[in-house]
């Protein structure tokens, strides 16, 4: 496993990034106690900048992407001042609890497990694609197709876990399984499939989409597994109203103007809250 150089860089990195000028404020919320969230004034968020086009570090050293997009409206609607912590996913669920930040925007996927200790708000959904070569010969058209390769995929998350669920698929229909390589990062996995260390890359479809615009690379399978994905918050209070943000964003249009142009598309249908003090059922 290789070591993740980019957030060894930029590991809890904290940024202050600006609202867009020239937009008038929304009437403030009202019935949010702001002095007891991570900083007062601001809307505290973990992410982790590694993923482009959805969040990354540009050369400039700035955030971009659609997250911080999306992240930045919403604490705008709040009055508050969006701040983002750079950090690694496996630090984010606990930093949430220990109220180092207020939320988690980095493309986490929705868990019942999570639900019972956070407030999760699904509002977009996210599918996996595989990767390979634009010169790798191999024709695969399904995920029996995949018997045998070698397929590389970010350590810990949804990714990895989708595609071990692949390779149970592949043995349970008596083919052999997957080669499966984990790394620190994307970026390093995608590096291994140009290098040709690994025949394919596991990720989620905007992200093989990416780097598909790069060349040499193309997604053959995609739209797999299509998930929630979620904003965790810690605050009940905070959840309910970030969820009527998201919902506003919603009808007026805003959500779908920030995701169009990532290929992403919110839910269908109403944003909904799930959590500790919920009773809904998983989206």
């Amino acid at each position: 496993m290789m070591p993740r150089r980019f957030l060894s860089f930029f590991g809890m990195l904290s940024l202050v990034v600006a609202a867009p000028a020239g937009q008038a404020l929304a009437a403030c919320p009202t019935g949010l106690d702001t002095h007891a969230m991570a900083s007062p004034g601001q809307l505290v968020m973990a992410t982790n900048p590694s993923l482009p086009p959805l969040q990354y570090m540009r050369i400039d050293g700035h955030l971009h992407g659609m997250r911080i997009e999306l992240g930045t409206e919403i604490a705008r609607r709040l009055c508050l001042r969006p701040t983002y912590i750079s950090t690694a996913f496996s630090t984010m669920i606990l930093g949430l609890l220990e109220r180092r930040w207020d939320v988690v925007d980095t493309g986490m996927f929705y868990k019942h497990e999570r639900a019972r200790m956070l407030e999760l708000i699904p509002y977009e959904i996210q599918s996996i694609s595989v990767s390979m070569a634009d010169t790798d010969t191999h024709h695969v058209s399904n995920i029996m197709d995949m018997a045998g390769m070698a397929v590389g995929v970010e350590l810990g998350g949804f990714e990895e876990q989708r595609t071990r669920d692949i390779d149970r698929q592949l043995r349970a229909a008596g083919h052999k399984g997957l080669e499966i390589h984990t790394f620190d990062d994307f970026s390093v996995a995608f590096m291994a499939l140009r290098a040709g260390q690994v025949a394919a890359v596991t990720s989620i479809d905007a992200v093989a989409t990416r780097m598909a615009q790069e060349g040499g690379l193309h997604p053959a399978l995609s739209g797999l597994f299509p998930t929630p994905v979620v904003l965790a918050v810690h605050d009940h209070a905070l959840a309910m109203a970030i969820t009527t943000v998201l919902n506003d964003m919603r009808i007026d249009g805003t959500l779908e103007r920030i995701m169009q142009p990532y290929g992403i598309h919110p839910p269908p249908g109403e944003i909904r809250l799930y959590g500790p003090q919920t009773d809904a059922t998983n989206p």
